[in-house]
């Protein structure tokens, strides 16, 4: 009886002293909270003009002056976040003098010693903050860490870094394998990382399409996607017969964007094309063209099996003018009684009910009587009174 007594009270004292223990520590963090924000709250106040000086003199001429003042370790780190936070807003001339103003205040240095730390939360704290200042000279020892990092989510912050030092295509070309070896198939997320760059990277991502791996393939369809030039359509125009489905899809989606003048043969394969999210992709791209000669393809999808492409027909037709109004209407004529006849005459009446509460547009109400006139007409309906300005 005594000794299990004396086991709970021997107990007690391991309880009590664990939670004293945890009471102190939280404290000791929380002081420490309080006095780090004490002295930012300080900087502020110390660096406002300073940093208002910075801000004013980015579009001069003259290099921007390092502060007049020693700072402690605290003030230099509240300056870095400032002075990344700056380098993220701006590009161009401005970003580059303010990453000069980083070697001058001896940050990049700084962080270059602590990034050869044996501490892994040092290195990659530096990491992260040399690819903030796009110090160039620190992609080889960067791009050394990314091959031999662990595979978890800091490995992103260590690339991204990569992306933002790189100042060629080779350097962002041995980032991105080195994320594939570590079989992160993580495609946006990558194609975003390379957006950080200052480096262009359409011709890397035409390069990439040409490609083999349907890895490399999928990352130069998502970041051709931003581009417009009309050479992307060539080089992506063998990829819309893939025997992967996704790059399909992107492959047409890019292929549709990339010109305004999309060959016929290529729109009829396309309309024609047995996956239903091609055949809506080519007739949303051909009304969003709103070029009157792809009226006679956009009418053969209205005897489209799937109700779906019948309803993107008819929308695309109402808005490429007369000519895509008498297609439609005669389209529907042709059909009239039946239930796919009905399902476009009702989707008609929709488009002149929606018109009508517009009418103090004028486009709006040139459309809609082009509509009325052309409805009544093909199907003789008596003369309606039109509205008029």
């Amino acid at each position: 009886m005594y000794t299990n007594l004396n086991a709970a009270i021997q107990a007690l004292y391991i309880i009590l002293a664990f939670n004293l223990v945890c009471v102190v520590i939280i404290y000791a963090i929380k002081m420490r909270s309080i006095r780090r924000r004490k002295l930012n709250d300080r900087f502020q106040t110390k660096f406002k003009d300073y940093l208002t000086y910075v801000q004013a003199n980015l579009d001069g001429v003259e290099p921007l002056r390092v502060p007049p003042w020693t700072m402690n370790p605290v003030e230099r780190e509240a300056m870095q976040e400032k002075l990344n936070d700056m380098m993220e807003i701006f590009s161009g001339e401005q970003r580059h003098k303010l990453a000069q103003l980083c070697v001058d205040m001896g940050l990049v240095q700084h962080h270059m010693e602590r990034f050869n730390s044996r501490t892994y939360r040092v290195k990659l704290d530096a990491a992260y903050h040399l690819g903030c200042m796009r110090v160039k000279e620190a992609v080889p020892a960067l791009l050394d860490m990314l091959k031999e990092h662990p595979l978890d989510s800091s490995l992103f912050v260590v690339a991204r870094a990569v992306a933002k030092c790189a100042r060629s295509q080779q350097e962002l070309g041995a980032m991105v394998q080195t994320l594939l070896q570590h079989n992160k198939k993580c495609y946006e997320l990558i194609v975003d990382m390379i957006a950080d760059s200052d480096v262009d990277a359409g011709s890397l991502y035409t390069g990439y399409v040409s490609r083999q791996d349907p890895a490399y393939v999928r990352i130069g369809l998502i970041g051709l996607n931003v581009y417009t030039d009309p050479a992307a359509a060539s080089a992506v125009y063998r990829l819309m017969d893939s025997k992967h489905e996704d790059i399909q899809i992107k492959a047409v989606e890019l292929y549709l964007k990339s010109s305004r003048l999309l060959p016929r043969n290529v729109v009829s394969k396309l309309l024609s094309h047995p996956n239903l999210g091609i055949r809506r992709l080519t007739i949303e791209a051909l009304a969003n063209i709103k070029n009157t000669a792809y009226v006679e393809l956009m009418k053969t999808s209205l005897s489209d099996a799937d109700q779906r492409i019948v309803y993107s027909s008819a929308k695309g037709l109402l808005h490429l003018g007369e000519a895509g109004m008498v297609a439609l209407c005669e389209s529907a004529a042709a059909v009239q009684g039946m239930e796919r006849g009905q399902f476009m005459q009702q989707l008609i009446d929709d488009e002149l009910k929606h018109l009508s509460m517009q009418l103090h547009n004028w486009d709006k109400l040139m459309q809609y009587n082009t509509l009325m006139y052309t409805y009544d007409k093909v199907f003789h309906r008596s003369k309606r009174i039109y509205r008029v300005v």
